[in-house]
């Protein structure tokens, strides 16, 4: 246990805990937050001694100190820890100097200094000691401030700040025993000891004060804690008042107390305690009938000895006070509380106090009462800024005034006797003896009480009275005032009456105080107004008869004073005054202020002043100005004008008056000098005081308030602004800095007024191309000279050149720089600041402006030289001879917390600066040249962020005239947002940039490379970045989630923003995702969906930035492998159980933790949920993640009403509403409501007549309802674009958890439960009836891709059973069990979802049909997506052979072949549902619409007619005429298509239209009934009337590519050509299928469209070289097939020929057709040279893929020429005796090893009538058979490893694979692709085998046709003639008689017999008995059993497994029989 006790806390006991106590305190008080009552008893019920205690620091200990010293061997054990550590030798002696010069425990200062080194990232520049010093101190203030908050809170008479109940019972009771444990006493005794001067001294004489701003944070946070005990005791004393023993104690502390400033007020703090005292002195509550209960707790009632002796100790005599008016102040509150108790009955034994009252009252009065409340206490500076302060002391003079108005007659009395001795004394010319000025010193009291009103209480408005007939405001007041206002009133109305001259100036100030406030003025007008002539009798001296007549006489006499004065040039020196004396001047002064109040609170009273002929106001002020009287009176009478001119007419007088009076000599005219410049220059710069010029000023400011007149001055110069501007400049602001001033306050005041107008119109003007253009204007006596340009122009041109003015604002920021780095107040700090303000100002608003003036420059090409304001402010400082003005600027940021303002305009000059990426990159060298200067830089950068002030509802924009009167936290908040939108801006620069510096980035190296830590790791500092995510992060793992949210949405915006930007860009996205991914997203995570209701604004775009940086990581995790990360995102993401939402860490004392999950759905059931799922899950059921953010996202939104106009008219509204529309940064189109504005007003204002006039109003409406309106529609284009942007996140998350993430962590059924709950919830929310079309526009993009990944669930292979026990080592985290998959794989997830698949079909269906006709793109979507379902259903080729003993998995296969017709069934069950629509829509977008829409169209039609069994859709297109216009549009295409083959073609849609169309009509065209439709829609004539057939592109270089042409992205003209030839040759192909090969008309239909086009046939036959080419062979390999299947028949096409001649030529190309294609055979048998191309491809790195399609386009060539011989066999005669002879009798080439390499010497040079050999067709025979038995045994080999695929060693699946060595996969990934790999080759290999075996079959046919006719029928020529040609005759006869009794229509005629004939004979013609010899000779050795029993094998192990009837045996016996009867062998 001493172990633990000596244990340190590296959190500090004397500071974190108080911190956290504090933040809990505000949380339950101010923040009320939910749940916060329970950790405020736990923390109060902790922290309790520590209040009982205050202040008071655990005390040294000599064995703790001892264990200190020895810390550096031995260590100190940490508290939570189980180890101990050592301390430095120089930790040790820093520990022990904290604990001696705070005098506390030495283990506390080591915690101390052990948290002050955490600390130092957030204090750069500092030490851990001197950072210890301010934690010590911070600590102290949070527990202060923690208990005044508590002492706030409590119950009581004056305030109450809206806690619960149960808060406010808890902290009444708590701070009731604290009371009682002595509270007061402990706070007095500690303000008593705390001495600034002696912490000073000490904290210096210990080294523990740092550099200027460490001293004034120490002094800050000193004189602060200081201030909140005393506003301890003042909270206490106001709520409910202290008790007898504390409000003694408080008196006798105040009794001591001389805490007062070097002007001669009371001290903060006991200006607070002496409050206090007054409010316990306050006994209003008495007068309120309510307050009953507490009434019943104040002492004066409930304590009987309390009034006793409070008063014997106010009214001894023996005790001294320090300050004697603090005791007159308290016997006053006394006496007069002493007055009002008199009138309730009280306890008895205290009546007799009451008749001391007025000798109370007399004592205090005698001791300058009046006196002490004005000089000590109203006149503190921050008085006014406290509403209780102010409320008391005007509670304890309106009770004065009240109770004891006998009390104020006397003093009205004394003054009224006072001011006739001093009337005598002056009048007898004698010394005025001083005399008490009780009276006055009231009179000042209520003027300075009541002058200033920054609260706006209006305190003043219950000394006024309205009189009973009011008139014009007669109406607004219908009450009795109560007796209180009577009173008050009475008293201001009497005090005026016979008013003796020494009090007059007193009573004016009084009710110029009076009048603060517009309806004080209006009063206070009425008052002075009634006391005139117009009341009857003469008027009275307080009355503005008097005062503008007595302003007159004074003008009259002074003007004909100065007459002959005028004619001098010295008229401003002035000379003694002769008619204006002192206190006439004091007077005149008093009434001009009071002229100004009036008329600067009242418009109406300004109004009345200048409307009122016989005073004439402005005419007497200006005259008065003219006449030689004091500079202050000057001033006070531009002050008076100043006023007056608010109101603009107004001011349109006084600018008239100006000019014409000349004050600033504007006319050249006389070359006298004269006017305010010579005052300035030689009287005020004299006397070292700028009354006048500070005054005339501020006219200047109030003018310029509205537009200046444009012709102002003119006839006389050139009309506008530039001589006052000049003097602005010239005269005043250049100057200032060189003027010497006699208070240091003036100067700064000078320049902070002539920046305010200069900054005004530079703010408010609007560039315009006119100001750019030279105009001339006519001047009197001066001719023509150039007008004048306005001043905002004029200041634009100073700004953007190195002028003075811009010199002197720099050199002014940098004199206020280096003050402020002083961090020491000096006199007129308020002036200083708004100076340096306003320059900073002045850059901005240039900044803003800059480029619309270049731009403006460059289009109106006038000579104007100007440099960019960026480039001035890196220019060359000549003070520091460096440049560091940005520098100056951006250290404005470092000043934020006391200069908000400042901060803030320095941030936005850096963003308008950072505009300029060369710029930025300066900038950024600037920022860190200096170290010490970038880590102030950037700390102050994140003081700005970690402002915690929330934030105010305000506009998002403000702009610069709205920032003036935001306040300091709306400023804070807008510095905040400005910075990260720096931030964000800057971070679309090159690197590095300001972002990257701000961000802590590297920018001396590459970014990329940065290592991101936390502050204070590796020497690292606190960036913006730890301040964003600090702020991110505050509030985490609480069922509030996080804080920023609720309390500064607008920031957590940018923030969210931000994050995503820098996971986004390429530079910082490796090293920022790398730092947050222990745990910021996922924890972020756990928090979506964010809650608007809460916030009170809507977080949607919070949502969806946040949702766009997860789908980064997502991507990025998966990408790099990271698969913990992706896991762990992906079970928050998708996990239906709430077993893993308790991670998340819960702060002590928090809610249970599956209470933060509000947005899960407790139900048990989840539609579309697997039964399994749910049977075996033993967690609670919820909704997922996924899908409650989708349940976020809303689909709907009401569009704004149209607008309904009487007065405009409507069209040309929305043409000006469309013409001030603007495109944000986000592109969202907003109309500008401000110019939209102005644009109506100036066109109501240019209406004339009297007819508007009566309109005006209903206009106005109008205009209101037009803005309205458009305000309207900017928001709900706002919402619709925050809708979009939160789908589009969801939609990024979604696609890339399906695509982008590892297939095995989301698997089997589960991922098809996902992806089902998914799909039915988009279609729900797009069924909704109120979705709006833009918003549900990209879901049909989202359930395209959810579909596609749904298809490929159900199409993925499961894999085989062997491998089952082989479970991967990474077990899918969403499986509950293996058992559901087991199920669905005996049972077919097709079946377990059918339900589904059925919801997922109707939603879909009913999605295109709700689809409108501008929805082509969705409906596009919508198509594939539904193509991808229907494919589903789809059942996939098998791509093995099965053997013998692999029965049970073909009854498997039987089953699933069930499900995929079940489905099938179901779902075009589901789509003939929607009857008609639904084909017309998709019928109508097939042949009309977008492309993509109608290629999609296209192939939908294609996949429903392929499962439309009962042809319903294939009746629907051919009815609906929808088939033919397919047709027809065929030739509408040619053109297009015949300019796709053109080299650079225009686009290629129409190519993809074209090959779509041919898809479908090859679908159709595969029925028999289709077919038959489509021919006759004559689509065969119309293909051969298609010219783009004919331009088949020269083939330059078959062999340069391997590869498919057609798979480039842009085609080739070839590839091109290729593509619409194929579709053609397929859809030919499909026709002759579905008819069968004995429908002759189909091939004649055929054969003409081949002959039509004959010469690309021939051209593509022609070619005899086998090509590599894939394209190539493909081309030939469709051509061959069409030839062979379409020549079945002999005689073709005669009916469709019109003349002989056409036969003839047809019956020539197809003949010559017949020959290449018989020459193709030797060009294409399987030679060595063949393997040999082969094994070339792989040489040259061609994939395995490319080699086999290749080698079965090859092999697909050989079996179409092996099938057209055969046809040709076949349809020349039913055997052998009447069949056509193709090859002569030759065997020879059977033996060559290679016919390719001699064939071009024996068959290059045959002739027309020379055929090929009989042993070419051995040659094949034989190569096949070879090659047949190698590729079954490769088929074997491979099955058998595809079916032990998990028995392969990591070597054979790397090698499958085609990963090499460093590849990083797991063992799962490379079995998935291996398997795959396997399953091509084994469907390559047995298309090989097909292949191969029909080539047998074949040509083992054509061999014994030829064998059976050469051994048989054959007759040599040579033989006997005779002979043969009998044998040939009867030969032909035979076959007329053949096709006689075949169904032949008639014999074949005479004429045509001449070309039948030589196709018999034409073989037999030039066959001699040699030939014959040798055929029986040779044919037993190259046909031996060596080849039959290859045969026989292969009939053995591929033929009999395919059918019961073996064709090849059949075709062996009868060769053999041949060879054995007539070879002998």
């Amino acid at each position: 246990m001493a172990t633990i006790s000596m244990a340190v806390n590296s959190g500090a006991r004397l500071w974190s805990p108080y911190r956290a106590l504090y933040d809990v305190v505000v949380a339950a008080i101010f923040k009320h937050q939910p749940g916060s009552v329970h950790d405020l008893e736990m923390s109060l019920r902790k922290h309790k001694p520590d209040f009982i205690s205050l202040l008071k620091t655990p005390a040294k200990n000599p064995v703790h100190r001892n264990i200190v010293k020895k810390s550096a061997t031995e260590g100190i054990p940490l508290r939570g820890e189980q180890r101990t550590q050592t301390f430095s030798q120089q930790f040790i002696m820093e520990s022990l100097i904290l604990s001696d010069l705070f005098d506390m425990d030495e283990l506390a200062s080591v915690e101390l200094l052990m948290a002050g080194e955490q600390q130092l990232p957030n204090y750069p520049g500092l030490t851990r000691g001197l950072v210890a010093v301010l934690l010590y101190y911070d600590g102290r203030r949070s527990i202060v401030n923690s208990l005044r908050t508590l002492l706030q809170a409590r119950e009581g008479r004056t305030w109450t700040v809206g806690v619960t109940t149960d808060v406010s019972a808890l902290v009444s009771s708590f701070t009731d025993q604290l009371v009682e444990e002595g509270l007061v006493n402990n706070i007095l005794d500690l303000i008593k000891s705390m001495d600034l001067t002696l912490e000073m001294d000490k904290l210096q004489k210990h080294r523990a004060l740092g550099p200027p701003k460490h001293k004034k944070q120490v002094t800050d946070l000193f004189e602060e804690i200081k201030l909140s005990l005393a506003e301890c005791v003042f909270c206490l004393a106001c709520q409910q008042p202290l008790s007898k023993k504390d409000t003694t104690r408080l008196i006798g502390h105040l009794r001591e107390d001389n805490s007062v400033t070097a002007s001669n007020t009371l001290e903060p703090v006991l200006l607070c305690l002496l409050l206090a005292l007054l409010y316990c002195f306050d006994v209003g509550i008495l007068d309120h009938e309510d307050a009953e209960s507490t009434v019943e707790k104040l002492p004066v009632i409930s304590d009987t000895s309390y009034m006793t002796d409070v008063h014997r100790v106010l009214m001894s005599t023996n005790q001294h006070w320090v300050i004697p008016g603090i005791k007159a102040t308290a016997q006053f509150a006394w006496g007069i509380m002493l007055r009002q108790l008199s009138q309730y009955p009280l306890a008895s034994g205290i009546n007799e106090l009451f008749e001391d009252d007025e000798s109370l009252l007399d004592i205090a009065i005698d001791n300058d009462v009046f006196a002490f409340l004005k000089d000590a206490i109203v006149s503190r500076p921050d008085f006014h800024q406290d509403e209780f302060f102010t409320k008391r002391i005007h509670g304890l003079i309106t009770d004065f005034i009240y109770h004891m108005p006998l009390k104020v007659k006397e003093l009205r009395n004394r003054g009224d006797e006072i001011a006739r001795i001093i009337i005598a004394h002056e009048a007898e010319g004698l010394e005025v003896p001083p005399q008490r000025r009780d009276l006055e010193n009231m009179f000042q009291l209520i003027s300075d009480l009541y002058s200033k009103d920054p609260l706006g209480l209006e305190l003043s408005l219950e000394y006024w009275c309205p009189p009973e007939t009011s008139g014009l405001h007669e109406s607004m007041y219908n009450y009795r005032p109560p007796p209180r206002q009577v009173a008050l009133y009475k008293f201001v109305r009497l005090a005026g009456d016979l008013l003796p001259p020494p009090l007059y100036v007193p009573y004016i100030n009084m009710i110029t105080g009076l009048s603060r406030g517009p309806q004080s003025a209006q009063h206070c007008f009425h008052l002075l107004k009634m006391n005139g002539v117009n009341a009857g009798g003469s008027a009275g001296s307080v009355s503005w008869d008097h005062i503008f007549d007595s302003l007159n006489k004074y003008f009259s006499t002074l003007r004909r004073e100065t007459t002959s004065a005028m004619e001098t040039s010295h008229m401003y020196r002035a000379p003694p005054i002769k008619g204006i004396k002192i206190p006439e001047q004091d007077a005149i002064a008093a009434v001009l202020q009071l002229t100004k109040c009036v008329a600067e609170q009242n418009e109406n009273c300004r109004e009345a002043f200048c409307e009122t002929q016989q005073w004439g106001v402005i005419g007497v002020i200006f005259g008065l100005v003219s006449c030689n009287i004091p500079t202050v009176l000057k001033a006070e009478l531009f002050l008076t004008l100043s006023a007056l001119a608010k109101t603009p007419t107004i001011a349109a007088n006084i600018w008239q008056t100006l000019e014409a009076t000349q004050i600033i000599p504007t006319a050249a005219t006389s070359e006298l000098r004269g006017g305010i410049q010579v005052e300035l220059d030689e009287i005020e710069s004299r006397n070292e005081e700028y009354p006048m010029t500070r005054a005339f000023l501020q006219l200047l400011d109030t003018l310029t308030d509205i537009p200046i007149p444009a012709g102002l001055g003119a006839g006389f110069r050139a009309p506008g602004f530039d001589p006052y501007l000049d003097f602005i400049i010239q005269s005043v602001f250049l100057k200032f800095n060189s003027r010497a001033y006699r208070k240091a306050t003036e100067k700064w005041q000078v320049a902070a007024l002539c920046l305010t107008i200069l900054c005004k119109l530079l703010r408010e003007h609007e560039i315009s191309e006119e100001d750019f253009r030279e105009e001339l204007v006519e001047v009197q006596g001066r001719g023509v000279i150039p007008s004048s340009k306005p001043p905002g122009h004029t200041l634009m041109l100073y700004m953007l050149n190195d002028s003075t003015l811009l010199k002197m604002i720099l050199h002014l920021l940098d004199d206020t720089v280096k003050q402020y780095e002083q961090y020491s107040s000096s006199l007129g700090k308020d002036w200083l600041d708004k100076a340096s303000e306003f320059c900073l100002k002045m850059l901005e608003c240039t900044l803003e402006k800059e480029d619309q003036f270049e731009r403006m420059i460059r289009d109106t090409g006038t000579g104007v030289m100007v440099a960019s304001m960026d480039r001035l402010l890196l220019s060359i400082n000549p003070r520091s001879k460096k440049a560091d003005h940005l520098i100056n600027v951006a250290k404005f940021v470092v000043f934020n917390t006391f200069l908000p303002q400042h901060a803030l305009s320095a941030v936005r000059i850096l963003y308008s600066v950072c505009q300029s990426a060369p710029v930025q990159s300066e900038l950024v060298g600037l920022f860190i040249a200096e170290e010490t200067i970038s880590s102030d830089l950037l700390h102050g950068f994140v003081e700005c962020l970690e402002n915690d002030e929330p934030e105010i509802r305000v506009e998002e924009k403000l702009d610069q005239k709205m920032v003036e009167f935001a306040t300091t936290s709306e400023v804070r908040n807008l510095a905040r947002q400005h910075i990260i939108q720096l931030l964000l801006h800057a971070m679309n620069q090159p690197a590095p940039n300001l972002a990257h510096w701000m961000l802590g980035f590297e920018v001396r190296k590459p970014v990329h490379r940065t290592n991101l830590q936390n502050p204070g790791i590796m020497g690292s500092p606190k960036t913006c970045l730890h301040s964003i995510l600090t702020l991110l992060d505050n509030g985490i793992g609480t069922r509030r989630g996080p804080v920023c949210l609720t309390e500064s949405p607008r920031l957590a915006e940018l923030s969210y923003h931000l994050v995503y930007v820098l996971a986004a860009n390429k530079d910082t996205s490796a090293p920022f995702l790398r730092f947050i991914r222990t745990d910021f997203l996922f924890k972020q995570l756990h928090h979506l969906p964010f809650r608007s209701q809460e916030a009170g604004v809507s977080l949607s775009n919070h949502q969806s930035w946040l949702l766009k940086t997860i789908a980064i990581e997502l991507r990025i995790t998966a990408l790099n492998r990271q698969r913990s990360q992706t896991q762990r995102l992906l079970k928050l993401l998708l996990s239906d159980t709430d077993e893993e939402q308790t991670t998340v860490l819960q702060p002590v004392g928090s809610e249970e933790p599956d209470s933060m999950f509000w947005d899960r759905d407790t139900s048990i059931y989840q539609p579309g949920a697997s039964v399994y799922s749910r049977q075996m899950s033993t967690a609670r059921q919820t909704r997922r993640k996924l899908l409650c953010l989708l349940d976020s996202i809303g689909l709907t939104e009401m569009y704004p009403q149209p607008l309904e106009l009487k007065v405009f008219d409507t069209k040309l509204i929305e043409q000006v509403i469309t013409s001030c529309e603007r495109r944000t940064q986000n592109n969202i189109v907003y109309c500008d409501v401000r110019q939209l504005r102005r644009i109506l007003i100036n066109e109501l204002n240019n209406q004339q007549g009297t007819m508007m006039a009566g309109q005006r109003p209903i206009i106005m409406e109008e205009i209101q309802l037009i803005l309205s309106t458009v305000v309207i529609r900017n928001a709900f284009r706002e919402s619709v674009f925050m809708k979009r942007q939160a789908f589009e996140s969801w939609r990024q998350v979604t696609e890339v958890m399906l695509t982008a993430c590892p297939e095995d962590l989301l698997t089997g059924e589960t991922r098809q439960m996902v992806i089902f709950e998914l799909l039915q919830d988009l279609l729900v929310k797009v069924s909704d009836e109120d979705a709006l079309p833009e918003l549900t526009a990209p879901v049909a993009g989202v359930i395209l891709i959810l579909m596609g990944n749904l298809r490929q669930c159900f199409l993925t292979d499961p894999l085989p059973r062997a491998g089952i026990e082989h479970k991967s080592s990474y077990q899918p985290f969403l499986d509950q069990s293996a058992t559901p998959a087991a199920v669905t794989e005996m049972t077919g997830s097709r079946t377990l979802f059918a339900t589904s698949l059925q919801t997922v079909l109707k939603g879909l269906l009913g999605y295109i049909l709700k689809s409108g006709g501008r929805a082509q793109r969705s409906r596009a979507n919508l198509y594939g997506a539904l193509l991808y379902y229907l494919q589903i259903a789809q059942k996939p080729a098998t791509f093995t052979t099965k053997s013998s003993d692999e029965a049970s998995v073909d009854r498997v296969l039987g089953e699933k072949d069930t499900e995929y017709e079940q489905l099938s069934k179901e779902n075009l069950a589901t789509i003939h549902s929607y009857g008609d629509s639904f084909m017309e829509i998709v019928c109508r977008d097939a042949c009309d619409g977008h492309d993509i829409g109608r290629m999609l169209a296209l192939s939908l039609l294609d996949m429903v007619i392929s499962i439309d069994y009962f042809q319903q859709w294939m009746a629907f297109l051919g009815a609906k005429g929808y088939l033919q216009h397919l047709v027809d549009s065929l030739l509408h295409d040619d053109t297009h298509l015949q300019k796709i083959l053109e080299p650079n073609p225009a686009q290629l849609k129409t190519l993809y239209i074209y090959q779509s169309k041919m898809s479908l009509l090859t679908r159709i065209g595969e029925t028999a009934e289709g077919a038959h439709l489509l021919l006759r829609c004559s689509i065969m004539q119309k293909l051969s009337s298609c010219g783009f057939f004919d331009l088949r592109p020269e083939i330059e270089n078959p062999d340069v590519s391997q590869g498919m042409m057609e798979d480039e992205f842009i085609p080739s003209p070839l590839a091109r050509y290729r593509i619409l030839l194929f579709s053609a040759l397929k859809l030919c192909l499909a026709i002759l299928t579905s008819h069968g090969i004995e429908n002759k008309d189909v091939a004649a239909q055929v054969m003409l469209f081949l002959m039509s086009h004959g010469e690309v046939i021939n051209a593509i036959l022609h070619s005899r070289k086998p090509s590599m080419n894939l394209a190539t062979l493909r081309e030939l390999a469709l051509t061959t097939a069409v030839i062979a299947r379409a020549s079945f028949h002999n005689e073709l096409g005669l009916e469709y020929l019109d003349s002989g001649t056409a036969v003839v030529e047809f019956q020539g190309q197809r003949t010559r057709i017949q020959r290449q294609m018989l020459s193709l055979l030797t060009h294409y048998s399987f030679s060595d040279k063949f393997s040999k191309q082969l094994q070339k491809l792989e040489e040259k790195h061609a994939s395995e893929d490319a080699k086999a399609e290749i080698a079965l386009a090859y092999e697909e060539i050989a079996s179409n020429i092996a099938a057209f011989c055969r046809s040709l066999l076949t349809e020349s005669g039913p055997c052998s005796q009447y069949s056509r002879i193709l090859f002569g009798p030759c065997l020879e080439e059977g033996n060559i090893r290679d016919i390719q390499a001699s064939e071009e010497l024996q068959y290059a040079n045959l002739g027309a009538n020379q055929s090929p050999n009989l042993g070419i067709v051995v040659y094949q025979l034989k190569q096949c058979c070879t090659r047949f038995l190698a590729v079954f045994d490769s088929h074997r080999q491979h099955s058998q490893k595809l079916a032990g695929i998990y028995d392969l060693s990591t070597e054979d699946l790397k090698e499958l694979a085609g990963l090499g060595s460093t590849e990083k996969m797991s063992s799962q990934q490379r079995q998935e692709i291996a398997r795959k790999r396997l399953q091509k080759i084994v469907s390559y290999k047995a298309k090989e085998l097909q292949h191969y075996a029909y080539i047998i079959e074949n040509c083992l046919f054509i061999l014994w046709r030829h064998l059976e006719y050469y051994l048989v029928h054959c007759v040599p020529v040579d033989q006997q003639p005779h002979v043969y040609q009998t044998h040939i005759r009867r030969q032909h006869n035979q076959i007329r008689r053949l096709q006689e009794m075949t169904g032949m229509n008639s014999p074949v005629p005479v004429e045509h017999e001449s070309m039948i004939q030589p196709q018999f004979e034409e073989l037999s013609r030039g066959i001699t008995r040699d030939e014959m010899d040798q055929l029986k000779n040779t044919a037993p050795a190259v046909i031996n059993e060596s080849l039959f029993k290859k045969i026989q094998d292969i009939s053995q192990c591929y033929s009999k497994k395919r059918s019961h009837y073996c064709f090849t045996e059949a075709v062996v016996r009868r060769i053999k029989r041949l060879l054995r009867l007539h070879t002998g062998s």
